[in-house]
């Protein structure tokens, strides 16, 4: 199979999917290696790079067809604005301690908090922004948190790699060592 022919059957399975799809579910959907599928979206990506409307983002081990951010205009006047909901400070900053710390459980966030974060952290569950990865071998086995690929939607970034160096200070309170 050609890679003309493995990006076209990606584009549509993609669109047909109108989500992101895992690039080892699109392996097996062309029966072809993952490393081909990324490769070949790779190459793809830099031919689109300025002139196509379409691109495919990618999000960790998944890809989603998706329009480029410089035709956003066109979108909404099309569909009307689409406001992403905005998460609170206290959503913001428990999210963070996880994004950067994980997997930590619920009484690390609240040490390094200082305050309860059992409201926030459901929140975060209930919007798929973190989910549970297992549970810490320790007395009570309590749930370990991380984030999950929606997270990365939501922020518009591939990987982990991509968060924003920390502050000195902030640093200093993450490698804090929780007893």
């Amino acid at each position: 199979m050609d890679r003309n022919e493995i990006i076209g059957i990606i584009e549509n399975v993609l669109f047909a999917a109108g989500d992101a799809v895992e690039t080892d579910v699109l392996s097996y959907i062309l029966d072809v290696p993952v490393s081909e599928i990324e490769e070949a979206l790779e190459e793809e990506n830099a031919r689109r790079a300025e002139a196509h409307g379409l691109i495919f983002r990618r999000f960790d081990r998944s890809v989603q067809l998706s329009t480029r951010d410089e035709y956003a205009d066109y979108i909404v006047k099309l569909l009307g604005e689409k406001k992403a909901e905005e998460l609170s400070k206290a959503t913001m900053e428990t999210l963070s301690i996880i994004a950067y710390k994980q997997p930590v459980t619920r009484d690390e966030i609240e040490k390094i908090r200082g305050v309860s974060s059992s409201y926030t952290v459901g929140a975060l569950l209930d919007k798929d922004l973190i989910e549970v990865k297992g549970r810490k071998d320790t007395i009570g086995r309590p749930k370990l948190y991380g984030t999950t690929e929606n997270f990365l939607r939501y922020f518009n970034i591939r990987d982990l790699s991509e968060l924003p160096e920390l502050r000195e200070e902030e640093q200093e309170t993450l490698e804090e060592e929780i007893i």
